[in-house]
């Protein structure tokens, strides 16, 4: 699950930033992604956000606000996203971003120095400062990965290799089919807090929204995973075995399936916005964000070290699911034309769990049968800019794959049968 925004803030957003529906009836319901104003507007207006947009792209100066965010006052270096007489998008140096309000600004600089994100020493800097030591929090170096945890090191250097590993095989997977990949342009921080009950308490302080038994969520406008230690800490204390009998100590827990299953498919989600596989301000297909994400997400009970390799694999439990959904009643048109329109599906509880499995069958299909297209398809996404995201599902789907639905249909069922 990809967590948009701080529920807080939604309201400021969407009203910053109005909701508009798209000519395929989907709505526009996150406001950030309105950040720059519609295209479709008189010559005049196009052409100042044409050279505010280049103005914004070669200029880079960094703007030094002091503001209050969640109840806290926060001092942030960074650049502007977009202003309105109302207030700013903002994205600081250490990849969060925010939206502010004008009355929120305590007070506001800037100069010509260009915008560059912080270093890996000023992240762990500031870290440090978030998450003091003296209140146990500790770091961890891996990769692009910084981890802050409060469990012990054994259970956040498997954590710590689990999302190397996530992210080297990932890049590595896509490019070799043609998709082009980038190196992050932030450090991608992941926190590890010692239990549900203290993890609910930090979600709701960002003013983040959990669903019953939600265990970690990515969070798309401060770029960070958070999760608690499923496994239990007892498992790691010290005096137990070396770290590899620990780790399958852990790895043969009947739960540690889903709870890899659930810590990849956020850390999918995380790698893809800050490689660019989605573009992070931009509103892309639900479909394609959580099908990509269960695609890889399936746990390799192989691997007794680390429990993941890239696969892919077969997801059984999506796989029940999804013929259940797909051959235990008619549909009247096609679910899949239906999943790639309405993001909705995945947010009602009553369409969410079947969506969500064929999300993940259609990409399975897509990889397995068509994979050049598949990544054709996802590059006309990368493509995608502020007016143009949301507005042409449909036709862009169809301008890789076809227009001949009933054709594709046929298809996938007979993947799917076997």
């Amino acid at each position: 699950m990809v967590t948009i925004f701080a529920d807080k803030d939604k309201m400021k957003m969407q009203e910053f930033f109005p909701q508009n529906k798209s000519r395929n009836g989907a709505k526009r319901n996150d406001g950030f992604n309105r950040a720059i104003p519609s295209l479709r507007v008189a010559p005049f207006r196009l052409l100042f956000v044409v050279v505010l947009l280049l103005f914004c792209n070669t200029v880079s100066a960094l703007e030094y606000i002091r503001f209050t965010h969640n109840g806290r006052e926060r001092n942030e270096e960074g650049k502007i996203l977009a202003e309105d007489r109302r207030g700013i998008d903002f994205l600081a140096r250490d990849g969060q971003a925010y939206y502010i309000a004008h009355s929120n600004i305590i007070a506001r600089r800037s100069d010509d120095t260009p915008f560059v994100p912080y270093t890996r020493a000023q992240m762990l800097e500031r870290l440090r400062m978030e998450f003091p030591p003296n209140q146990g929090f500790s770091l961890g170096t891996y990769g692009s990965f910084i981890i802050v945890y409060t469990t012990s090191r054994d259970f956040a250097d498997w954590y710590g290799r689990l999302l190397q590993r996530l992210h080297q095989q990932y890049v590595a997977h896509w490019r070799r089919l043609g998709v082009e990949l980038s190196e992050p342009e932030f450090q991608m921080v992941a926190i590890v807090l010692p239990n549900e009950a203290v993890f609910r308490q930090f979600a709701e302080r960002e003013g983040t929204i959990l669903s019953r038994g939600q265990i970690a969520y990515y969070h798309k406008l401060t770029n960070r995973i958070v999760l608690f230690d499923m496994s239990g800490v007892q498992t790691f204390q010290a005096g137990t075995p070396r770290r590899a009998t620990t780790i399958r100590m852990f790895l043969s827990q009947p739960e540690a399936y889903d709870n890899i299953r659930t810590v990849i498919h956020e850390a999918v989600h995380q790698v893809g916005f800050n490689t660019g596989m989605h573009p992070r301000f931009v509103t892309s297909p639900m479909w394609v964000l959580e099908g990509l994400a269960i695609f890889h997400e399936t746990p390799d009970q192989r691997d007794w070290q680390v429990g993941w390799t890239l696969g892919p694999h077969v997801n059984p439990s999506r796989l029940a699911r999804l013929r259940q959904y797909l051959f235990s009643r008619p549909h009247a048109d096609s679910p899949i034309i239906r999943m790639i329109r309405d993001d909705d599906l995945f947010r009602a509880q009553a369409t969410a769990l079947d969506n969500y499995a064929l999300a993940w069958g259609l990409f399975s299909f897509l990889h397995q049968t068509r994979p050049r297209e598949l990544a054709a398809y996802l590059k006309i996404l990368q493509g995608k800019t502020f007016d143009s995201e949301d507005t042409c599902r449909i036709r862009d789907f169809e301008s890789v794959f076809g227009d001949d639905w009933e054709r594709f249909d046929e298809h996938f069922l007979d993947f799917v049968r076997r």
